[in-house]
């Protein structure tokens, strides 16, 4: 079976208000933002960036700064849907590392790195437990009909969600209404539900929001093939956790598509594979990849439904050796309500935060008792010790 992966939009009526605007921003900005307000209470804070949106990336580690400096409830909450949402943006120019690119040869290379480590590592990950806490959050929209989507500003194309960031216009900014902490295992390979391997095709099981599978594998086993035989090619150098990271943007057309998406539509569920695109870091020594996005370009009569999938990775240790697993993953999506196909109806933006831990190895036991500790035979009436 060709394995896909797959993002399912099932969105909830909700209530309707009328509009509020939101200012665009950059990181150097949320810096200075933040250094202001330093200090005052956790509510003040949070209602200074309730009314903001990002046009550039965070990376992970400039949230947990953030967290760190500002650790309330309500900032977490703020700065997590801020950065997030910012996930498909551009890289801010003074965050690339101010190194030259490599020449195709060892372009070449670093690519040839990732195919025999999609080959070899992936298919060595032990069989494991992993916890995966999500955080759901989604807006109210306004009553009136949604915005005409418009590409990122000055039209310049990049690998960012199409105006996603936009649609927090809204009634009322996207904020938490759900959470859970859910076990996961992966054996042989397969990501598993209970006792039964989970098909990255099907969604059988009734959600609120978005749901995302294949973190654990499959997202890398398709996306980077299909960037292959689509077009790849050299992004930047970005500072990773260990390293530098080189960053590839790749672009794949419909006709060698294997990214699945699911979303409801009169009463059923639609299936698309669009054409996509977006980035893949790479640890340049090992090939192993550390970060990945894919934007899907929906076609006509879908063009209204935008969406957005990132996966971070770093090393984990299981059994006194480190694997390369999956640690963060956003999930964001923006799509008329009652009618993907048709702008009359407001635009409703759902986000998953998710965090994998407490990873351990998935392990059988057996103990082996000494002949001298082992419980005395008892013989059953007429026969001899059994």
């Amino acid at each position: 079976m060709v394995r896909r992966i797959v993002i399912a939009l099932l969105l909830a009526v909700v209530a309707q208000f009328p509009a509020r605007a939101a200012r665009r921003v950059t990181v150097q900005q949320v810096d200075l933002l933040l250094e202001e307000y330093k200090g005052e209470s956790d509510a003040k804070v949070a209602g200074q960036l309730a009314d903001i949106v990002l046009t550039e990336r965070a990376p992970s580690a400039r949230l947990k700064s953030w967290e760190a400096k500002f650790p309330g409830r309500r900032c977490h909450e703020m700065l997590t849907e801020l950065v997030d949402a910012s996930s498909f943006e551009e890289l801010p120019e003074s965050d690339k590392l101010a190194q030259s690119a490599p020449d195709a040869g060892a372009q070449r290379t670093i690519l040839t790195k990732t195919v025999d480590y999609l080959n070899q590592a992936l298919s060595r990950l032990p069989n494991f437990f992993a916890t995966r806490r999500t955080e759901y959050y989604e807006d109210k929209p306004p009553a009136q009909p949604a915005d005409h989507f418009e590409p990122g500003a000055g039209g310049r194309r990049s690998t960012a969600v199409p105006a996603m960031t936009q649609s927090t216009s809204t009634a009322e900014r996207m904020h938490i209404v759900d959470h859970a902490s859910v076990p996961v295992s992966y054996q042989d390979g397969y990501e598993m539900r209970g006792t039964k391997r989970l098909d990255p095709t099907v969604l059988d099981t009734p959600v609120k929001g978005l749901t995302t599978v294949g973190e654990f594998g499959p997202i890398l086993a398709v996306v980077f093939p299909d960037a292959v035989r689509g077009k790849i090619y050299w992004g930047y150098w970005e500072q990773g956790a260990s390293g530098a990271l080189a960053v590839y943007r790749y672009k794949v057309p419909a006709s060698e598509s294997r990214y699945l998406v699911q979303f409801p539509h009169d009463k059923e569920t639609v299936k698309v594979m669009p054409a996509y695109h977006g980035e893949i870091s790479i640890d340049p020594e090992s090939g192993a990849i550390m970060r990945i996005t894919i934007v899907p370009d929906f076609s006509p009569p879908y063009e209204l439904v935008k969406e957005g999938m990132m996966v971070e990775y770093g090393p984990v240790a299981l059994g006194g050796t480190n694997y390369i697993c999956p640690l963060k993953g956003v999930a964001l999506a923006v799509m008329p309500m009652n009618d993907p196909t048709s702008d009359a109806y407001p635009a409703q933006t759902q986000l998953n935060d998710v965090v994998f831990t407490d990873y351990h190895l998935l392990r059988s036991e057996s103990r082996i008792v000494p002949a001298q500790d082992a419980p005395p035979e008892t013989a059953p009436p007429g026969g001899p010790p059994q």
